[in-house]
Order: C-alpha cells, then structure tokens, then sequence
C-alpha cells in the first residue's frame, strides 16, 4: 500500500493573462524552493507527518519566532502559506477544535489512537494529569512519521504508555481495541467514495463498542465562507495550477454523515471553522446489536 500525503518580496494576485499566467507559475514555484516546506510540497503535492504537524504548531511556534524550519527567517512566501492561506489557518484551527472535542473524554483506562499519526500531535498535547493506566498507539504506513512521533513522545516527558505500529489504516486488524480513535488528513487524499466507508469501517471495528471517532474533512469551495479574496484566489492559483496538490477530496456534510452512518457510527457532533473549510466530526460507534 502506497503513502497517499507524499512520495523575497511577494504579492499574493495570481496573473490575469497566458503570458502572465506561465510566468507567475515560475516565480512561485521558484520562490518555493526558498524554504524547506516549499521544496517539500514541490516534490510530493502533499505534507507527512512531519510537516503537518509544523504546520499545526505553527501558532504557538513559528508565528512568535518568525523563523523557518531551518532557523532562518521565515520568506515571505512561506509567512503567507503559515498565516494567511486559508486552508492552512482552517487546519490550524481543526487541530485546536479536535484538542477540544478530545480532552473531555480523556479518563483512566482508556485506550486512544491516532490513525494515520503523522507526529501524533493530536494525543501528544492534551493533558493526562490524574489519571492512570492511559495508553495510546500511534498508526501510521509511514515509518518517519512514526520516528517523528517517537521523538515527540519523548520530548513530552509523558509517562504513559504509547506504541508505535507501522499499519495500513485500512487492514488495522485489531478488533474493538480503542476507546477513541482520531483521524485526520487521510480522506481527504482519496476520491473514491466507497474507499472512503472501507476506511471508516476498519476504524468502527476497531473501536470498543459506544467507542468515539473524531475525524474530520475538507468542504466543496461553495461552501467556504469569511475568507479574504485576495488570499483565496491565490491558494487556488498556487494549489491548483502551479502546484497541483493531492489533497483535493472534498465533500460536504451530507455526505460524510452518510458514509459514517453507513460504516457504523452516529454523528454527535460537526464543528465548523471559521471560514468553513475544515469541519471537525464528533462520533460514536453504535453498540453491537442484540
């Protein structure tokens, strides 16, 4: 099973003309090369682990320092991808809203997962304090991102119990093991629709039952709204036509309460962001019928 995520002045207005058009194509994706993000993006039209989770951590990192993943400042290319592209400032906003909706249910006992783990920073940075026999797994297909959640992990000075399983989210092969499973960024790599249940379906079964899913996904852009123009037509400039980035399964509500339902479970809850890109779903499993 292959990895689905990946394999200095500066004016945001994507061009008007073919000649325009071509040249500003070249421009970005030099300016890309710029930066350890952008060189990244270039060769994979999409993020890991890794810089997902530099990414979401950008507001309490980068945003103060201004420095880049390498310590040099941060150019002005990459500053507009961290703080002003609206599909970054909504997954920043997803992962706070999933801290929100996860810290709640954490309680002594539970087992938790993060499915595909990235870094893991989803579990990582909630808190644990009073409770006790706590464990979480961290799955992911990607060994370096499971290294990178290893790392992070350590640096926690946690105490809990955490393992590390190099698994296809889709062939999990556990049964009602987890007391909460969260899930971002996996679907919205894939088109098909069905593909999409099957995913779902391997993580109901491997939730206990009343178990909880908190996963979330990316709207159709009619849907989008509060976002600045100027910022807009640029990211589809730039993640359409100069880098046509994978990441582009969209669906909306409906939709997605639809697959879950079939898959098994009952929808709590959908939070949406600001601009309503990035929803955040609250779930639970339905219990085994009698």
């Amino acid at each position: 099973m292959r990895i689905l995520s990946h394999g200095h002045s500066w004016a945001p207005t994507p061009p008007t003309d073919r000649k325009e058009y071509d040249a500003g194509i070249l421009t970005v994706r030099a300016a890309l090369t710029e930066f350890e993000l952008g060189r990244f993006l270039l060769s994979n039209l999409g993020l890991n682990g890794y810089w997902t989770s530099y990414v979401l951590l950008h507001p309490d990192k980068g945003r103060h320092t201004r420095l880049s993943s390498d310590g040099t400042p941060l150019t002005d290319l990459e500053a507009w991808l961290l703080d002003r592209c609206p599909i970054f400032l909504a997954t920043q906003e997803r992962f706070r809203t999933f801290r929100q909706l996860t810290q709640p249910h954490i309680a002594s006992g539970m087992r938790l997962a993060s499915i595909p783990s990235g870094v893991m920073d989803d579990l990582l940075t909630l808190t644990y304090a009073g409770t006790e026999n706590v464990e979480l797994t961290a799955v992911d297909l990607d060994p370096a991102s499971l290294e990178h959640a290893r790392r992070a992990y350590e640096r926690t000075g946690l105490t809990i119990k955490v393992d590390f399983e190099e698994k296809d989210a889709w062939t999990l092969g556990s049964i009602e093991r987890w007391d909460l499973i969260t899930s971002n960024g996996l679907n919205i790599y894939v088109e098909d629709d069905r593909r999409c249940v099957a995913l779902y379906q391997s993580i109901a079964a491997a939730l206990r039952p009343q178990g909880l899913f908190i996963m979330s996904f990316i709207t159709p852009p009619d849907q989008w709204r509060a976002c600045n123009a100027e910022d807009l037509n640029f990211q589809r400039f730039l993640f359409r036509d100069a880098l046509p980035v994978k990441w582009q399964s969209m669906r909306d509500e409906k939709t997605i309460k639809a697959q879950l339902s079939e898959a098994g479970f009952e929808v709590l809850s959908v939070i949406y962001d600001n601009q309503g890109m990035f929803p955040a779903v609250l779930a639970r499993k339905h219990s085994r019928k009698s």
